[in-house]
């Protein structure tokens, strides 16, 4: 017979993990644009050296709900908290790709001219980092209503994205030597409205396990 007090311990310790996990991201979003921002190759390099420790993390709590799954033989609503953790965790994995990914392009940029002053992408990136910190609460606290929330943010990060699309074209073809910088700030915007992608993916999985209610892919059935 399953120990309560081990069954308890052993999901509290994801939750954990989950959670360190988030702020894990957190601190790299944010330390990836303060290195764009500040044109800061140290802070930078930091975050590209940092990836491999959330790589680290996102193996860890797939380890430990994996060993929840066998040995504890969780019953529906666990089970389904587990499974959620698990596609949660890869998320948050692939959003702590974006942030080396922004690194590595803040290196480069780091030894060219400045383009233009940075207003939006900033921008940008805070309301994903508040996104992601919204998700986090969201699932830890299965707020289906939060989870709603930050979805509907995803609208706002979308067409703030084009609108820094269009002024870095405008750059490229005003200028064609701003090209190659134009092009990785782009690429840039595109890797953080991507986060903001995983967020979203994130919620709709919590209000699924909140409410019973698969709301991905809706209106296109």
């Amino acid at each position: 017979m399953t120990d309560p007090k081990s069954f308890e311990k052993d999901l509290e310790e994801i939750k954990q993990e989950l959670s360190l996990m988030g702020g894990m991201i957190e601190k790299a979003i944010s330390t990836a644009i303060l290195s764009l921002k500040e044109r800061n190759a140290r802070l930078a390099k930091e975050v590209i050296r940092y990836d491999r420790i959330i790589d680290e993390q996102e193996l860890k709590i797939e380890d430990l709900c994996i060993k929840y799954i066998a040995l504890q033989q969780p019953k529906a609503g666990d089970l389904r908290f587990i499974t959620s953790v698990m596609k949660i965790n890869n998320e948050l994995e692939r959003i702590g790709d974006y942030a080396e990914y922004i690194s590595r392009q803040s290196l480069f940029l780091s030894n060219q001219p400045e383009l233009r002053p940075l207003v939006n992408i900033p921008i940008l990136s805070e309301i994903v980092q508040h996104m992601v910190q919204d998700t986090l609460k969201a699932l830890l606290q299965r707020n289906a209503e939060l989870a709603q929330h930050v979805i509907k943010q995803d609208q706002e990060v979308d067409e703030l994205q084009q609108k820094i699309y269009r002024n870095l074209l405008s750059d490229m073809i005003r200028d064609p030597q701003t090209i190659e910088r134009a092009t990785s700030l782009l690429l840039i915007s595109l890797k953080i409205e991507r986060m903001a992608d995983h967020a979203t993916n994130i919620c709709e999985d919590i209000i699924y396990l909140v409410t019973g209610v698969t709301v991905r892919h809706k209106g296109k059935f």
